[in-house]
């Protein structure tokens, strides 16, 4: 099977099992009826709720155009956008979503920026995630809400901890090249051994240190030496996010209830956190029972399991459609 005809069948699969097993759980005979009792109305804001999700993806787009041209490369708008799109599919069928980032840096790298200032743009972004993540946290604690107490106990502590461990990857790998320069002679000494056997690695070890040192360097222009482009990366970063936040609180809304945004907004946060854990694929199945779990309080009367299933399909079935597509797109080409 080939990589146009594979994807596909995945993603069908993917959606097909994790859709089932949902329904199997909580029942096909009351996600029938929480569906049959939407409003007339709804739909209006179901197509909310999808151009809000796709408005996420044109942020994206501009975040990366901006942290390429940081660097000094220019794409244009539509580059990043089939760079971004692209991604998705990849990222939404691996765990934490680490499929994606090397989809997008073989598109930078095709559009002529080296690999290591790709390699920075694509790992950058998540350093981008977490300052907003902590900004987010900050917030919310300034406001009063005691996140380290309650039901989102657990969920904050984990939340805590993948905060910490992005933003220390972010300033170790900014020192990349420095700890490449330690380890050189080791490295050298290392190649050799294996050139006896003909497989060529010493040759390709400069190279190796040369995508090492535009990768640090990359990422320190990115976050240290153009404040300017620091700024409009968050602020990028700041509407993606809260275009994709927005998302469960449109569809809330079209059921007829009246979230308190703020707490939508940072149970979406510290939900996004435990779902860069490497456990599951897109995360299918644990994102559910959290979402469940934790938004069970805004639907008094019921209807959470036809939420939860409607919220899914926008945020991850849509996903695998969209990058399932733009991957035939980007193979064909």
């Amino acid at each position: 099977m080939n990589l146009k005809a594979g994807s596909k069948y995945i993603g069908i699969a993917i959606s097909a099992v994790t859709l089932l097993i949902f329904a199997l759980i909580y029942g096909f005979g009351n996600l029938v009826r929480a569906i049959s009792a939407l409003p007339s109305t709804f739909y209006l804001f179901f197509l909310a709720a999808i151009s809000l999700h796709i408005l996420s993806f044109v942020f994206w787009s501009l975040r990366i155009k901006l942290l390429s041209r940081s660097n000094g490369y220019k794409i244009s708008f539509s580059k990043a956008f089939i760079a971004v799109i692209s991604s998705l599919f990849a990222a939404s069928i691996t765990p934490g979503y680490v499929g994606g980032e090397p989809v997008r840096i073989k598109k930078l790298t095709d559009y002529g920026e080296p690999v290591g200032t790709a390699t920075a743009i694509a790992l950058g972004e998540r350093g981008f995630d977490s300052i907003f993540f902590v900004g987010v946290f900050a917030f919310v604690i300034m406001m009063g809400l005691e996140v380290l107490s309650g039901d989102l106990k657990l969920i904050a502590i984990i939340g805590v901890i993948m905060l910490v461990l992005f933003l220390f990857f972010l300033l170790a790998s900014m020192g990349a090249n420095t700890l490449m320069i330690r380890i050189k002679g080791w490295l050298e000494r290392t190649a050799r051994r294996f050139d006896r056997k003909g497989k060529g690695y010493e040759e390709r070890l400069p190279k190796l240190f040369e995508h090492v040192e535009t990768y640090a360097s990359s990422t320190k222009e990115i976050f240290l030496k153009h404040p300017g482009a620091l700024v409009l990366g968050l602020a990028a970063t700041s509407l993606l996010w809260l275009s994709d936040f927005m998302v469960p609180v449109v569809l809330i809304l079209g059921f007829g209830y009246s979230p308190n945004l703020i707490d939508v907004i940072f149970i979406q946060v510290l939900l996004v956190l435990i779902s860069l854990l490497p456990v599951t694929p897109g995360s299918a199945g644990i994102m559910e029972v959290l979402m469940i779990a934790t938004f069970s309080s805004f639907f008094p009367n019921g209807g959470i399991v036809a939420f939860v299933l409607i919220w899914r399909f926008i945020t991850f079935y849509l996903n695998l459609i969209i990058g399932s597509l733009s991957l035939h797109y980007v193979v064909a080409k």
